[in-house]
């Protein structure tokens, strides 16, 4: 596991450098972001080890609730596991989980670019969001 950061306590030495109390960002999105970083960059592979919540929680002298919310989030991202006696690790498919959720930020950027040129044509919201339920309808009816 981080082989370039020398294990866990490379990890919890590192990890503690990305976390700033004063950004204005909650801190359990910063522990979420910089694991993110570390899966993007190849510094943790899948199948490496996280410490424990309480392990991470006492080495940031973060609540472990923080530590909680922040794998909880990584976990529904697909980019952690979590088992009974195994603990946390880097998923197998977070690779693939990285590329799918970069996909769909793209394309929800290019839906709000759409949506902003809707509203600059005079279109209210409320017919945007009867014309966007439609297309959702429609494209509903031919998945089936």
């Amino acid at each position: 596991m981080l082989q370039e950061n020398n294990g866990e306590a490379g990890l919890l030495h590192w990890l503690g450098g990305q976390i700033d109390p004063h950004s204005g960002v909650p801190i359990y999105l910063q522990v979420r972001q910089a694991l993110t970083r570390a899966v993007q960059r190849g510094t943790l592979r899948p199948g490496d080890g996280l410490p424990t919540v309480r392990a991470l929680a006492s080495e940031l002298r973060l609540a472990p609730s923080t530590i909680t919310r922040a794998y909880a989030e990584l976990q529904r991202g697909g980019l952690i596991e979590s088992r009974a006696g195994a603990g946390t690790t880097v998923s197998p498919q977070a690779k693939q989980s990285l590329a799918r959720a970069e996909s769909q930020e793209g394309l929800l950027e290019e839906l709000r670019d759409i949506l902003h040129r809707l509203f600059a044509s005079g279109m209210s919201p409320a017919d945007v969001q009867a014309n966007v339920a439609q297309v959702i309808q429609g494209l509903g009816r031919e998945a089936r």
